[in-house]
């Protein structure tokens, strides 16, 4: 439980993203991190430069790559497309909404449908429970059988919807399933977060002076990542990766992590123009025939997840099956290449057409309802989307980089810009409050 938890006596009913971990938190809605295990002491700890860096090393390795985690799920909200623009809709539907209550109960309603849609959004960053199954009974064997799989998503009422959902199915050697998970954005998400945290792990590692501390560091990472890698109920964040891996013919799961960061900030960064632009019946071979109608009716719905799955399958029917091994060092080279042939668009002009949906999103706006916060943030997301790039790097060096506020367990907020402390929990409690607007009136949603 967070200290704002804590604090207010209330649960947030934000759960779009559940933690990969319970020591820390990201909220997509309120934009805030917390990170609930750590104090100020821990953060002293972690900043103490006097100490020799072998000595300062548990407590480098305690609270940096936590913070390396969360802050990633913050970099992929403010500086893609796809961040850029839940963040706009947000505050403008919170303040449709305010406008609205601020007219009376006369008000005639023809946009609201708009606060629906925001709710829908935010609830299905992460799939609902239905379509996910595990079976921990069965995970006795590893490394674990796969087969990839596509179904069919139930509308609102209940009847089978033209959207598919597509799936990784993990079994034993006997062929019992361990676990059926879809690629959701949530996975996408996860992935490049844990990315972000395992690498700044590696580097905590690499700075260690003790051979010994070093490798016995090094094997006790290896085990933690393999561990979870194969754990039935985390395979929701880690079934990137696994198809990855898989696909790819590679080994090394932090290799498989980086080109999954890396797809990630591609993905949120693609115009809807671009994306209804992607043929499946061209870039993937005959083997991929029976994903080819599943992938197109997923296209129409702008499915993140499976537009991941669709250029994994891209990647390897073009390059990997004829003998180019992909990995995170061409993968953007790759993409190109891929781009130019099937979209007549280089990454270049991708970006391009990223960058003037970017400018147009990040317009101040003119209402005044938090209104100083959106704008420095568009302000903000606008020069990051810049600078980081399309496809960007798998890691975000955060020693030469923007740090976002952050709260630890003891309530100590810790900032490069000095706000006042009362602004960040306002911002946590106000946007809190306007989701639970938005659960009771999607529930009222019922004709």
């Amino acid at each position: 439980m967070s200290y704002l938890e804590r604090k207010t006596g209330k649960i947030s009913r934000i759960n779009s993203l559940p933690n990969y971990t319970a020591a820390g938190s990201y909220c997509f809605f309120s934009q805030c991190i917390q990170l609930n295990t750590l104090e100020y002491k821990d953060f002293l700890s972690f900043i103490d430069i006097k100490k020799p860096y072998d000595e300062a090393y548990k407590d480098i390795l305690k609270f940096g790559p936590l913070l390396s985690h969360e802050v990633k799920h913050w970099y992929d909200a403010h500086s893609t497309l796809w961040g850029l623009k839940l963040l706009k809709d947000i505050y403008c539907r919170r303040n449709d909404l305010y406008e609205a209550e601020m007219s009376g109960i006369s008000t005639k309603l023809p946009h609201f449908f708009r606060q629906k849609e925001l709710y829908d959004r935010i609830e299905y960053i992460k799939l609902p429970e239905y379509y996910s199954t595990v079976n921990s009974k069965a995970n006795t064997t590893k490394p674990w059988k796969y087969e990839f799989s596509a179904g069919i998503m139930f509308s609102k009422c209940g009847k089978p919807s033209d959207r598919s959902v597509f799936f990784t199915r993990f079994t034993n050697a006997d062929g019992e399933l361990i676990a059926r998970v879809p690629f959701s954005l949530c996975s996408l998400l996860e992935s490049s977060a844990v990315a972000q945290e395992l690498n700044g792990k590696v580097r905590a590692i690499a700075m260690l002076d003790d051979p010994v501390s070093k490798k016995i560091e090094s094997n006790n990472l290896s085990k933690s990542i393999t561990d979870e890698l194969y754990n039935e109920n985390l395979v929701e964040y880690s079934v990137v990766a696994h198809k990855i891996s898989n696909s790819f013919d590679i080994s090394d799961v932090l290799e498989s992590y980086n080109i999954a960061a890396k797809l990630t900030r591609l993905i949120l960064n693609l115009t809807n123009d671009v994306i209804i632009l992607l043929d499946p019946e061209a870039m993937l071979l005959p083997k991929f025939e029976a994903f080819v109608i599943p992938y197109k009716n997923a296209l129409k719905h702008i499915d993140h997840g499976a537009i991941f799955s669709l250029f994994v399958d891209a990647l390897d029917s073009q390059y990997q099956s004829k003998g180019t091994q992909v990995s995170n060092e061409n993968l953007e080279n790759l993409l190109d290449s891929m781009f130019k042939e099937y979209l007549g668009l280089s990454c270049m002009d991708i970006f391009e057409k990223s960058k003037v949906e970017v400018k147009n999103i990040c317009t101040p706006v003119n209402f005044d309802l938090s209104k100083e916060h959106l704008n420095s943030s568009l302000k903000l997301g606008q020069n990051l989307h810049k600078q980081l790039g399309l496809v960007g790097s798998h890691f975000i060096n955060l020693d030469d980089n923007f740090i976002p506020d952050f709260m630890l367990g003891d309530g100590t907020l810790i900032s490069q810009t000095k706000p006042e402390q009362k602004d960040f929990e306002d911002r946590y409690l106000q946007l809190n409050e306007y989701f639970e607007y938005l659960s009771n009136f999607s529930k009222a949603c019922i004709v």
